[in-house]
């Protein structure tokens, strides 16, 4: 499967999302994260979806389905190389004992920021791409991961190329 990040910028209107994931539903596609958020003008939103398809034939034809959508303006398949995509993670892991400073140790080599503690948990956030977040993940599950939260994708198109 091959992984594909869309940006589609729509008209700020309700059920306009509902529209957009419906596609993939009927089209058998699973979406692995969906964002959404207003852009530079209030009339607009801008959608980003993470999908794995079996081929590129697939993501093309969604696309085109997508920009045929009364309330889209454009939609734009992003590449790693020409665009910057993260997600933020909140991880509420088991830190008792001499783990907690273990964990927090490992914590500043990933740039996160410890939001919560009580007296037998952390809670971390971490912001990343894909790679980042799975590595740190690999490394703390040995202490005992409770619970994850993802945000969803982010991303935009690097340079003086705008989406609109």
């Amino acid at each position: 499967m091959i992984s594909h990040v869309l940006s589609i910028l729509v008209d700020n209107n309700p059920g306009v999302l509902t529209r957009v994931c419906s596609l993939f539903n009927r089209r058998g596609f699973n979406l692995d994260t969906v964002s959404s958020g207003h852009t530079e003008d209030e009339k607009l939103a801008r959608i980003t979806l993470l999908t794995k398809v079996r081929d590129d034939e697939g993501i093309d034809q969604i696309i085109k389905q997508i920009r045929k959508l009364e309330d889209v303006h454009k939609v734009e398949q992003l590449d790693n190389e020409n665009s910057i995509c993260k997600q933020m993670l909140f991880v509420k892991v088991k830190a008792e004992g001499s783990n907690r400073q273990e964990i927090i140790n490992i914590g500043k080599i990933f740039g996160v920021s410890v939001i919560d503690v009580t007296e037998a948990t952390l809670i971390i956030q971490i912001l990343g791409d894909n790679g980042k977040l799975c590595a740190f993940e690999n490394l703390i599950k040995p202490f005992g991961i409770l619970e994850i939260v993802g945000s969803g994708f982010i991303a935009m198109q690097r340079g003086t190329d705008a989406v609109i």
